[in-house]
């Protein structure tokens, strides 16, 4: 169990980690009282996505936003894992702030490991689930998706950069301001040799499969321009208790650029409104 310290507010945002066999997985948290909230970022961010929300989420929930292993501040493994084995490590990590009832929230891959951790080693905890863009891709789509995510190659006069920061600029648009897109360009090149590890996990995921067997109610929450729309405009008829809302005027990434938004959804799915 994670203690804190009576002299931090409930709602700022605290930082930890927790020891599991598969190494140390670095978290963000706020909040004391209510649901216990574990959220899961895309690939090839961070915990760090949830930042500017937490402090909201903290004020009715027991919110923590876990890094992935092999990004942020979370060890990394000695090779790529499979969603499963993603999954299983955060488990060791979930299981350390308890063992009662929670709800998952993700982001792009981090919906890819709240759907497998709902259907799997956490199925009789999660009450709740919440997706936005979730990967149930098509083969072309995959093959699309794969022409852009090459691991970065590296030259003297630091050329990737600029070609990074290209890449990203272009595929994250006009919601993003260039304070973001530094942001992302940064959490990416922290683990350039390895950021695309969890995507290729994505890729070979059987998300269909896992949708199938999900029970809990659930919520696809993503913006009308976020590049996984489809996504989730496909999966949500497969969940018999899913809603679907997609957001006007909005792209990807919502806890970090739009927080407030991002929170009153997901209160207002959780009975917290």
């Amino acid at each position: 169990m994670h203690s804190t310290t009576t002299l931090i507010p409930a709602n700022v945002m605290r930082r930890g980690y927790a020891d599991t066999r598969a190494g140390q997985i670095h978290y963000y948290a706020a909040g004391r009282s209510g649901p216990l909230l574990f959220l899961l970022h895309e690939t090839a961010l961070s915990g760090s996505e949830f930042e500017r929300v937490l402090p909201i989420l903290g004020t009715r929930c027991r919110a923590v936003a876990l890094d992935t292993p092999g990004y942020g501040m979370s060890d990394a493994p000695d090779a790529p894992l499979a969603i499963a084995d993603l999954a299983a490590c955060l488990h060791a990590a979930i299981q350390t702030f308890g063992n009662g009832p929670c709800i998952l929230a993700g982001v792009h891959t981090g919906s890819s490991l709240a759907l497998e951790l709902a259907t799997g080693l956490l199925q009789d905890r999660v009450s709740r689930l919440i997706m936005s863009g979730l990967a149930l891709l098509s083969a072309e789509e995959v093959a699309a998706f794969r022409s852009i995510i090459a691991t970065p190659a590296l030259d003297s006069e630091g050329n990737f950069l600029l070609e990074e920061w290209r890449k990203r600029r272009e595929r994250w648009g006009e919601h993003a301001t260039l304070a973001d897109v530094l942001w992302g360009t940064v959490e990416q090149m922290r683990v350039y040799d390895r950021f695309n590890w969890a995507l290729e996990a994505v890729f070979e995921h059987d998300a269909r499969a896992c949708l199938e067997r999900l029970s809990c109610p659930s919520l696809f929450l993503v913006g009308e321009e976020d590049s996984l729309v489809e996504c989730d405009r496909r999966a949500a008829p497969l969940v018999a208790d899913a809603r679907l809302i997609v957001l006007p005027d909005l792209g990807g990434r919502l806890p970090y650029l739009a927080p407030q938004l991002y929170a009153d959804q997901l209160f207002s799915f959780l009975g917290l409104g």
